[in-house]
């Protein structure tokens, strides 16, 4: 590699990771949180599971529902999440068209609230450091920066560190006799390598959310279009009435009787049917729902649209977050993105730590090779004379 080129390489590199460290550090620390979301919720609530032993039929979506809402004046129902008869469903609370709400946990067998979710207000504000720092708009785009500062982090430092011999111990070994900055370096740089095809992987799935102009094209390029969905959003959404929403439920459950997770809607658009998002324990990961299309008015079946049956486009599409959480490859991928997400804070660190060194050590050795100032050079016979 030309001289010049490796040192526009290696400036690009530590200028970069010194100007978006400190926002890929947050975003990180809090990606690693939120890839354990509903374990940090299960220890926080365990009031959610549930002894069903005895204790007769659950009540239906609709009754749940209202049983939440007689609690949160002001508040209308939404949905109502449904994870297993053992386990407390979650009611989604919204005033107005807001996008946020509450989540309230009901006990289906005693028709008592249990509570708003202990640490979901903990988890939103995560999700927004997360996001966009807690700044909106403009952190949003500072988040969205800095993630393609560390693609360009990632691809400059693989370029920089590789090998003139190629051999996985050059790659991967790390050199635990070095000490000091040789040994911080060998760390940094090392662990890193190791880290790389996580970061791009994140990085480039983390675009999806940062830049409309990206999602387009990643949405074209699979064949995906929102526009309908957009059009399904915008059409006139009304409260659907209790029995239909308890017809719909009773389908649902002998219509799919291997479910293990169920989003039942409670508004839906007029005159359209109602639409029951389900996994089973053999569903590809979290964001493979499967829908259950049940007409609103005699609870019939009319519609089924599988994960499994979809165009690849639309799987992939489905599958971006899967991948930037680690889901798509189950608890080891999630385990895997959080070890990365937690070792950016320390790439930031001993970067900086390397860099001041380096500022260091640049300024001592200018010292030494400095000419002595020429009247010190006259002065000293004197004073040895002295």
């Amino acid at each position: 590699m030309p001289r010049l080129v490796q040192r526009i390489l290696f400036r690009t590199h530590w200028l970069l990771g010194l100007v978006a460290g400190l926002v890929l550090a947050v975003v990180g620390g809090t990606g690693a949180i939120l890839g354990f979301e509903s374990e940090l919720i299960d220890a926080l609530n365990p009031a959610l599971h549930l002894d069903t032993e005895g204790r007769g039929e659950p009540l239906a979506p609709a009754e749940i529902a209202a049983i939440a809402t007689a609690t949160h004046d002001g508040f209308r129902a939404r949905s109502v999440e449904w994870q297993g008869d053992d386990r407390a469903p979650i009611v989604r609370l919204a005033r107005g068209s807001e996008r946020g709400g509450l989540e309230v946990a009901v006990d289906p067998y005693r028709g008592t609230i249990i509570g708003e979710l202990r640490g979901a207000a903990f988890i939103e504000t995560v999700e927004q450091l997360h996001r966009n720092l807690a700044a909106g708009p403009l952190g949003k785009q500072l988040v969205g920066a800095s993630t393609v500062a560390l693609i360009m982090i990632a691809i400059s430092g693989l370029v920089l560190r590789w090998p003139r011999r190629h051999s996985l111990r050059a790659w991967l070994g790390f050199e635990w006799r070095l000490r000091g900055r040789a040994l911080l370096r060998n760390l940094h740089l090392t662990a890193a390598t190791w880290m790389l095809p996580l970061y791009l992987v994140v990085a480039l799935t983390g675009l999806w959310w940062s830049y409309d102009f990206y999602r387009d094209a990643i949405n074209r390029i699979a064949g995906a279009s929102q526009r309908q969905r957009r059009l399904d959003q915008g059409a006139r959404r009304v409260d659907l009435p209790a029995a239909e929403v308890d017809a719909a439920w009773a389908t649902f459950r002998r219509e799919v009787a291997a479910a293990t997770h169920a989003t039942i809607p409670l508004a839906g658009n007029a005159d359209a049917p109602i639409e029951i998002r389900y996994r089973t324990r053999e569903s590809a990961h979290g964001r493979a729902w499967n829908t259950l299309k049940l007409d609103a008015q005699s609870g019939a079946v009319v519609g089924r649209e599988l994960y499994a049956e979809q165009p690849p486009g639309r799987r992939f599409v489905s599958s971006l977050f899967p991948l930037h959480s680690g889901d798509y490859f189950g608890w080891p991928g999630r385990l895997a993105m959080a070890i990365a997400a937690l070792l950016l804070p320390l790439f930031t660190l001993t970067g900086f730590w390397m860099w001041l060194q380096r500022r260091g050590a640049e300024r001592a050795r200018a010292t030494r090779t400095a000419p002595a100032p020429a009247n010190e050079t006259r002065t000293r016979p004197a004073l040895d004379r002295a």
